[in-house]
Formats: C-alpha cells, sequence, structure tokens
C-alpha cells in the first residue's frame, strides 16, 4: 500500500467525523471485552488496521471461526467477518443508534455461532468525549470520514515499517479509549520483566489536547529537562505531557503524497532518538 495523499479535508474540519467513528469502535471495544480472554494491558479491546478493507479490526472471537467485528472508518459499516477476511454480515450505521449498533452486533455473533456466543456486549466502562450518541443519538453521513479513513490508512503504513525495523517495538493497535494508533519501544525492563524505558510512537486523531490528527512521540519515564532537544520537523509539547508532536495542518502543507509521507519520515527520525535518549537519562522512581 502506498501513502494516500491527506488535505482534502482541512485537518481542523474533522471533529465531527472522529467522533462519530470514536464512538462507533466502541462496539468492537465491546466484543473484545465480552468475548476475548482478558489481558492486563487490555489489548483484547484493542483494534488492528485492515488496509485491503480500510476498517479498524477487533480481536478474533473465540469458539467462532476467526470471526471479528470490523468497522469501515470511510462510511462507518460494521462488518462481522470470517476468518479470511471475507464478510458474512454488514449494518450501515447511519441512521441507527449505537444501542442498537450494540443489539445487532450480539444478535449476529450469536446468530453466527449457533447461540455459542449468546449474550450482550459489554462495555469496559471508559469514558468518551460526550456526544449525541451516548444519549440514544444517531449516526449521521460525514464528508469528513473517508480523510479520517486515509489518517489511519497512512498511520497504520507508516507504524507498521517502524514495527519492522525496530527490534523492541510493539504491535501495531488501536486504543479504543483515546482513539490513537500506536506503537510502544521498550528500552529497558526490570527483573520481572516489565518495561521501565520506553518511547511510545502513535498517530492521534485529535482529542483534547490538539483538536486535529497529530502524530506523537513520547517516553517513559518522562523528562523534567526544559531544555529539550531540536526536532528536524515538527516540536515539542508541554501543556499536561511531554512528547514531540507533528500537527496534522503541518504534515498537509508538505504538499503532495510523497512530501508529506517525507515530512513524517523527518519527524520520526529526529523525535524517536530524541525521545530515546530523553527516557534513558531520566531517573527511575
Amino acid at each position: 500500500m502506498a501513502w494516500q495523499r491527506l488535505g482534502q479535508v482541512d485537518p481542523a474540519d474533522l471533529r465531527g467525523a472522529r467522533l462519530q467513528a470514536h464512538w462507533a469502535a466502541q462496539v468492537l471495544s465491546a466484543a473484545g471485552e465480552t468475548f476475548a480472554p482478558h489481558v492486563p494491558d487490555t489489548s483484547h479491546t484493542a483494534m488492528v488496521w485492515d488496509a485491503d478493507g480500510g476498517a479498524l479490526v477487533g480481536r478474533t472471537l473465540p469458539d467462532a471461526g476467526g470471526c471479528r467485528i470490523a468497522l469501515r472508518v470511510a462510511d462507518l459499516v460494521l462488518l462481522l467477518l470470517a476468518g479470511d477476511g471475507t464478510a458474512l454480515a454488514e449494518l450501515a450505521l447511519a441512521g441507527h443508534t449505537l444501542a442498537q449498533a450494540y443489539r445487532w452486533t450480539g444478535d449476529t455473533v450469536a446468530r453466527h455461532t449457533r447461540a455459542a456466543r449468546a449474550r450482550a456486549l459489554v462495555h469496559p466502562g471508559y469514558e468518551l468525549e460526550p456526544h449525541p450518541l451516548a444519549s440514544n443519538g444517531r449516526f449521521e453521513r460525514d464528508p469528513g470520514l473517508p480523510e479520517l479513513a486515509r489518517w489511519y490508512a497512512n498511520a497504520a503504513l507508516a507504524l507498521r515499517r517502524l514495527e519492522r525495523e525496530t527490534p523492541s517495538a510493539g504491535e501495531v493497535l488501536c486504543w479504543p479509549h483515546h482513539f490513537d494508533m500506536a506503537t510502544l519501544l521498550t528500552l529497558e525492563v526490570d527483573r520481572a520483566g516489565d518495561a521501565v524505558r520506553t518511547v511510545g510512537v502513535g498517530f492521534s486523531p485529535g482529542d483534547d489536547f490538539i483538536r486535529m490528527p497529530y502524530w506523537y512521540v513520547n517516553h517513559g519515564p518522562e523528562t523534567d529537562r526544559t531544555d529539550l532537544p531540536v526536532l528536524a520537523e515538527g516540536e515539542w509539547f508541554t501543556d499536561g505531557w511531554i512528547g514531540a508532536v507533528l500537527r496534522g495542518d503541518a504534515l498537509v502543507a508538505a504538499g503532495d503524497a510523497s512530501d508529506q509521507e517525507g515530512r513524517l519520515r523527518a519527524f520520526l527520525a529526529s523525535a524517536v532518538p530524541a525521545s530515546r535518549a530523553l527516557a534513558v537519562e531520566a531517573p527511575l522512581e
């Protein structure tokens, strides 16, 4: 897959599409919470990106023939996928409520498994940014959704390349709480094998900190330095957390697809080693 040019919709105008997609993705998270074996890092509720289908895909459902619940982002369609990726059932969310999406998913899984997995979906319980969908509002068609899908597709492309090239990188996952897609680089572990020094590299579609899509590189333990290293691209964000960021408008301003991808590569090539150095020198508690 190749980088898709961004900017057909202004990054600052994607909030509506982002919020609808975020709420829709909770169905996938709930399916993982309800059916998949639980793990301490809650990755049983996380998603991966399917480049061919342009969809976020949840964890495999146990005893269901390899089936998974997916969300095609460009038009907000819920899917039940077979193990080979074939769509077994689908629901276009426009005009439906979140409760109807949950019910359709539960009913579809029960029907496909001949009631072996017949149960109501249970959400992990974290809070999301307020939206009418939380109180029986209905999903709507949003012209920003295809652009949002391009942001996620490009993020998966770049992050999986980083994962392949970096032995310490973890699986690229989209996390349902903050809706970011990221990988974690483990720099040091303790005697129990738990990571104590890390660098997180990811893409956010926007949040309360930056209300447009952006890339970030953060580190742990977090530095207390104020003289942060110079970055080739992007900037340091220090309002609530410390990390390098490349804002969506700066990435779009690079120009065509190859120039946008080149700007992101330059940002990561600068921000990752800078954050690695900050994490290594920071004192452990």
